[in-house]
């Protein structure tokens, strides 16, 4: 009895040496924080939602819901292991001296666009038409702050001149508001804002870039690699089974939403409280038209070279980014792979 209660002690002390250590083991404990748009999210809220995290050793005290350069400053403050970004903030910290890398791809198509309060239908008809206009973006240096200066760049105006841009935050509920109020014109987001805003007649998309010929036209490509997980170059070479078991459990959400219907999909996540909270205001048949609408943008997990490149060359190319990043820098394929293209 003495002996088995030493060794019990043991590894208990293990386990909690392990927590605390540089190299953390399974199991593990971590809050996880998130982008609040449903599209890269949602690979996470069904693997948390349907047990896949913990089947994989990891318990996902806090799914945390926020910006994505709120995100960016956690992992290189060390406040955060992991996070769910916009594919963006990689290369952006790495040209700033800080080496984050993407493991995993939890979506992969273009899914921020701009829409327009309905009052402007006749006025606004392309982005040119945006001139001299409030266009509201969650944060400055925000994946939707680049998206909206890519799409007013190509469409031949000046960000900084030609409109106002006004940083409105990440609540859905007050993006729903500016665009209701008219204390923007447009609106740079996505899902759950988007179809919302659509169904109840206060907006409408400008650029419906989930189209793949209209994609293609505006950033050169449909595939674009543009949410990740994320961690730290330290993490990824200290905590590999961490990160191996994360990805694993993102890949199984990602499988879950490509072989399950919209409404299997959406009762799974509003059934559990802790996965809920992103859809909370949304009707079940709303929802249901949301992940029809996003659901061509999933696919394994694997880090997709061509995907990556594409979203290089239009942060490039609209000055979002000072200078390229390589995708071998940028990603640490380990565990999701590297796509075919």
């Amino acid at each position: 009895m003495k002996v088995f209660r030493l060794v019990a002690i043991g590894v208990a002390l293990a386990l909690a040496g392990a927590r605390h250590a540089g190299g953390q083991r399974l199991p593990v404990q971590l809050d996880l924080p998130v982008v609040p748009a449903l599209e890269p999210a949602l690979p996470v809220l069904v693997a948390e939602a349907a047990g896949y995290f913990r089947g994989e050793g990891v318990e996902v005290t806090r799914i945390l819901l926020t910006g994505g350069v709120s995100i960016r400053n956690l992992l290189i403050g060390g406040r955060a292991t992991f996070g769910v970004l916009g594919t963006e903030h990689i290369p952006l910290a790495r040209t700033a001296g800080s080496p984050l890398k993407a493991v995993a791809s939890v979506y992969d198509r273009l899914h921020v666009t701009l829409i327009v309060r309905s009052g402007l239908r006749d006025q606004v008809k392309s982005v040119e038409h945006l001139r001299g206009r409030v266009v509201g973006v969650t944060a400055p240096g925000s994946f939707t702050w680049s998206v909206a200066v890519t799409f007013l760049k190509r469409a031949g105006l000046e960000p900084e001149r030609d409109v106002r841009l006004l940083a409105v935050g990440t609540d859905a509920h007050v993006l729903y508001a500016a665009l209701q109020t008219g204390r923007v014109d447009a609106l740079a987001f996505s899902e759950p804002v988007l179809s919302r805003a659509v169904v109840d007649g206060i907006g409408f998309v400008l650029v419906d870039v989930f189209d793949p010929v209209v994609a293609r036209r505006w950033m050169g490509s449909d595939l674009l690699m543009v949410g990740v997980l994320a961690t730290t170059e330290t993490a990824a070479h200290t905590q590999p089974e961490v990160v191996g078991a994360l990805v694993r459990g993102i890949s199984k959400g990602l499988a879950y939403i490509r072989s399950h219907g919209a409404d299997e999909t959406i009762q799974l996540v509003v059934g559990n409280p802790k996965t809920s909270q992103l859809l909370q205001g949304v009707s079940r048949e709303l929802a249901v038209r949301m992940i029809h609408r996003i659901r061509r943008g999933y696919g394994t997990g694997c880090l997709s070279p061509a995907g990556y490149r594409a979203e290089l060359r239009r942060m490039i190319d609209t000055g979002v980014l000072p200078q390229p990043v390589s995708f071998e820098e940028a990603t640490d394929a380990r565990w999701a792979g590297v796509c075919p293209r």
